[in-house]
């Protein structure tokens, strides 16, 4: 059998120098790669560039993008922030670690549902406070701790040589004037804590793995922020509500307490409140809320004929059955404030007279409930209770959590007032007529302040010193600037009785209180602050400041005369305006006597407010604008 022999390919020609090329003659490119007989005539160096020819062969998808990268320019990448060495970190040993857990849990995030849940205290007993011990989501829970009990701790370690407390029971130190030093003195301790605590969050990756403890940190996180930084984004807090939100359905199982849904209305509380003070979005939704804290309770109407009527009623009992549904139609309001009046949205458009007169009625009811819930508290607690001594949370007898249920209730209250007076003071209505009805309302709104600054005081009496402090600074010293603000109207000749000097003076302890935490009240706005205080504290305890004047009714004489041919007289009696039936029918009068009839009622409210009294309702001349918007 015979086969044909394949003919032998050809051997290609070398290609041409690049001499030879370049002149476009005839090259004799020789083997070995030796010289081609011109550029050896010539005496030149003879080179040759070989050149691909034919199609480009197909590269793989990852040669590819490999070459493509190492083509490209490199790029710097940040995988997150920068958390740079702030100052030298105390030394987390186990005494220290200790000592800040101790701190805690004398403060009220200690009773947050997650914190508990989440068992640190027992966790880091059997490590023996070792940090380096604990699981990952364990040891950023537990430096969260350690950075927000650094705002009240007394340990060397955290406020350095120096005088310091050596507890929260040493008062001879709390009324010292060394206090307002140690926020100074603690504050690099305290931003070096705050650091290691972010840094190991973000290196965990704690926002996005939802946990109880990743939440509580997050929790814990957004509330060290909060004492000297609230922007309008508040990453912690959102990751925090995203964690809760989609733990939820887990979170409230069979065994879920009334215990645990009032201890989660209260923390929704707060945050609301958190939100409309400081006009950041609402980070939570009402099914959220109905979700852990229970079916919607019923109006603040039907919560105030309940109180009225277990007026005879001695006991705390009425107290417990009205905290959670006063605690839930607090968020609610909070969430009406921000939506219909401060919030973003609400001031893009004109402001809504209808919007404000709701509130300012609401705020009517809640004023009249918070009373009768104080007074219910002040006639339970024994004198021996009533003094400010530091309790444990978690276990606390009868008389420390009515304490601690009459600070939220008016610290509550507070929070909403202010907000919605500064609102109607500084919101610019272009609309004449419809700036003086606004200007009648701010004048009611801020009465209603006056009274809401009372209860403040008076909540705040109720708490343990020193460490409820710091969550407190931004709206102590906004209610301070505040009450300075009416002391010096009209040139400082404001009347000063003495329950408005008592309402003072506690607003100062509490000023320096915040000293103790935080060094804002060293700066310079804080010490004038401080010192503008001390100075009418000091003159209404001299007794130099002067008193009320006589209200003398013939002074509306003049401002009476014939109006559409109904004359409008003046009364013989003051009294006779002040007992005047608020449902009489105002349309049978005048504009004009119905205007002068409610300057009256403004007289007499202002007076019963510097005198403490609480004989006139405010939401009824809102409700006379509402049924005359001529006005």
């Amino acid at each position: 059998m015979s086969t044909s022999r394949m003919p032998e390919k050809k051997a290609k020609k070398p290609p041409a120098c690049d001499t030879c090329k370049a002149r476009r003659v005839l090259c004799h490119p020789q083997p070995n790669g030796a010289p081609c007989p011109r550029c050896i005539e010539k005496n030149i160096i003879c080179t040759t560039t070989p050149i691909p020819r034919g199609r480009p062969r197909k590269v793989p998808m990852a040669s590819s993008s490999l070459a493509i990268s190492q083509r490209a320019p490199s790029l710097k990448i940040h995988p997150g922030p920068v958390f740079e060495n702030v100052g030298e970190c105390p030394d987390l040993n186990p005494d220290f670690v200790s000592h800040c857990f101790e701190c805690l849990q004398f403060i009220p995030q200690y009773n947050h549902p997650l914190v508990m849940s989440s068992g640190i205290k027992t966790v880091m007993q059997g490590v023996g406070f070792r940090l380096d011990l604990l699981p990952t989501e364990s040891r950023v829970l537990a430096l969260s701790i350690i950075a927000f009990s650094s705002l009240v701790a007394y340990h060397e370690s955290v406020l350095g040589e120096g005088p310091r407390p050596q507890s929260f029971l040493d008062y001879a130190f709390i009324s010292s004037p060394d206090l307002v030093s140690c926020g100074v003195r603690r504050a690099p301790a305290c931003r070096a804590l705050r650091a290691v605590a972010f840094k190991a969050a973000w290196e965990a990756g704690i926002m996005l793995q939802p946990s109880i403890e990743n939440a509580a940190s997050c929790y814990l996180l957004d509330l060290i922020e909060q004492t000297d930084i609230c922007g309008p984004s508040r990453p912690w807090a959102s990751a925090y509500m995203s964690h809760v939100r989609s733990m939820a359905p887990t979170l409230r199982c069979d065994n879920f307490t009334p215990s645990e849904a009032g201890r989660w209305a209260g923390f929704y509380m707060s945050e609301a409140l958190l939100s409309t003070r400081s006009r950041t979005p609402m980070l939570f939704t009402l099914n959220d809320q109905l979700l852990l804290s229970g079916p919607e309770p019923p109006p603040l109407e039907d919560l105030l004929s309940s109180l009225e009527a277990s007026a005879s009623r001695p006991g705390l009992s009425v107290l417990w059955t009205s905290i959670c549904p006063f605690m839930f139609r607090i968020s609610c309001l909070a969430r009406q404030l921000s939506d219909t009046i401060n919030g973003d949205y609400a001031r893009v458009n004109p402001l809504s007279e209808a919007a404000a007169i709701r509130f300012l009625s609401a705020l009517s009811l809640l004023h009249s409930i918070v009373c009768l819930l104080l007074d219910r508290v002040d006639a339970a607690i024994t004198a021996a209770a009533a003094d400010r001594l530091p309790f444990h949370l978690v276990g606390s007898d009868t008389q420390a959590m009515a304490r601690t249920s009459a600070y939220g209730i008016g610290l509550s209250f507070a929070s909403l007032v202010l907000p919605f007076y500064r609102e109607l003071a500084q919101r610019a209505i272009p609309d004449e007529r419809a700036r003086g009805r606004i200007q009648v309302l701010c004048v009611q709104a801020r009465q209603m302040a006056l009274l809401a600054a009372h209860e403040l005081a008076r909540a705040l009496r109720y708490l343990p010193a020193l460490h409820y402090m710091p969550l407190l600074a931004a709206m102590i010293i906004s209610w301070a600037e505040f009450c300075v603000e009416e002391v010096e109207a009209d040139g400082g000749r404001a009347y000063i009785t003495p329950d408005m000097a008592k309402d003072l003076e506690t607003l100062l302890g509490e000023l320096k209180l915040v000293g103790y935490s935080l060094e804002a009240l060293s700066q310079p706005a804080g010490v004038a602050l401080i010192a503008r205080l001390e100075s009418y504290v000091g003159a209404s305890q001299a007794g130099s400041v002067p008193g009320p004047e006589a209200f003398d009714p013939a002074m509306l004489a003049d401002m009476f005369f014939p109006l559409e041919g109904v004359w409008i007289e003046p009364p013989a009696d003051g009294a006779q305006i002040r007992d005047a039936d608020p449902s009489l029918d105002m349309s049978a009068a005048s504009t004009y006597g119905m205007i002068c009839f409610v300057l009256s009622q403004y007289y007499h409210l202002c007076v019963d407010t510097f005198s403490g009294g609480h004989s006139y309702r405010l939401g009824f001349p809102a409700v006379i604008l509402a049924q005359h918007p001529s006005t």
